[in-house]
């Protein structure tokens, strides 16, 4: 549960829009904001290349989905979701906090116990991640898709804590 004990979803998207299909995960939660707008139980973070900046976003949800692309050697635009617990969180030699990866903001999760009671990875494969590129076809036809994936996500989690 939340700080205030009750139940507080988080739907962060991560990535650099200057970046070609780096930027769908920024894409998908400005969607979300359109389509269902936040809630009390529900916030919808923008969270850009922010970095160690999203601890403090993080450390009061319940539940909690990131969406972002992953090269996992699939086809462009093909989706896949995975348990956050089940992605190596490490720390590794940094010379400045903008190079922080999402996996060190994993790893520093764990060491701070910021451990919503589930948390997953929504994510594409992309086909471009060049610098001023624009979001490939495929990645942006999987926009739609993730975001109802998302939504669905949200009404489980939603249906579980119902009282």
């Amino acid at each position: 549960m939340g700080k205030e004990g009750k139940v507080k979803i988080g739907i962060l998207g991560i990535g650099n829009p200057l970046l070609g299909d780096d930027g769908f995960g920024v894409e998908v939660v400005r969607k979300l904001k359109e389509e269902i707008g936040e809630s009390p139980d529900l916030e919808i973070i923008d969270g850009g290349s922010l970095g160690i900046y999203l601890l403090p976003y993080l450390e009061d949800k319940t539940y909690l989905i990131v969406v972002d692309v992953v090269n996992f050697g699939g086809k462009p635009g093909e989706i896949v979701k995975f348990e956050l617990n089940k992605i190596p969180g490490f720390i590794g030699l940094k010379v400045s906090e903008h190079q922080i990866t999402f996996h060190e903001v994993i790893a520093l999760m764990n060491l701070l116990d910021i451990k919503p009671i589930e948390s997953v990875l929504i994510g594409v494969q992309p086909k471009n991640n060049e610098w001023g590129a624009e979001m490939s076809d495929e990645v942006k036809g999987a926009i739609g898709k993730v975001v109802e994936k998302v939504k669905e996500q949200i009404e489980i989690w939603r249906k579980g804590n119902a009282t």
